[in-house]
């Protein structure tokens, strides 16, 4: 047995040695394959550092750009405050002018038609004046052709008549005013 334990010992030892071996290569290839994933791990942190240098530029970009938005906003907002108080203030004013015109309209009104209807009266009372004398006298037929008594009347008629469209034209325009 001292031959088979000798050549059990031999068998052993080189069984440990070409363990040893494999260990040994095994530790290599861990070795570089540790290497290589140190450089992987190294190359990824590099790109990531230049990510990070290529994207805070970007960050601080988007913040400028959050404020600026914000920034207009709310002077948008204001414009809208403005535009509705001046809005208001316009309704305002033509509320305000449509009570003057209608003030207006009822205090000159009466006094312009009496002094319409005062005016027909006088050119009445001229023609039934006139009509009076020609009818006692024939000399006076000339004075009555001269005067032509309609042309009175209608003259006076345009003259309200005018009146009565400018009103109504400045009641038009101050209601268009009030719907907008």
């Amino acid at each position: 047995m001292t031959e088979l334990t000798q050549y059990l010992n031999i068998t052993s030892v080189i069984i440990q040695i070409i363990l040893f071996i494999t260990f040994i290569i095994l530790v290599i290839a861990l070795i570089k394959v540790l290497k290589k994933l140190i450089l992987k791990v190294d190359d990824l942190q590099m790109d990531v550092n230049k990510y990070r240098d290529k994207v805070e530029p970007l960050i601080d970009d988007t913040h400028e750009v959050i404020k600026r938005v914000n920034n207009i906003s709310d002077k948008i907002e204001n414009g809208v405050d403005s535009v509705n108080e001046a809005i208001g203030n316009v309704k305002e004013v033509v509320n305000n002018v449509v009570e003057f015109e209608q003030r207006i309209q009822r205090k000159i009104e009466p006094p312009v038609f009496d002094t319409i209807n005062t005016y027909i009266a006088i050119i009445k009372g001229i023609k039934t004046f006139i009509e009076k004398i020609k009818s006692g006298r024939e000399s006076v037929s000339e004075i009555n052709e001269g005067l032509d008594s309609d042309f009175y009347d209608d003259e006076i008629r345009e003259e309200y008549n005018d009146i009565n469209k400018e009103l109504n034209d400045v009641r038009k325009k101050l209601e268009e005013m009030k719907k907008e």
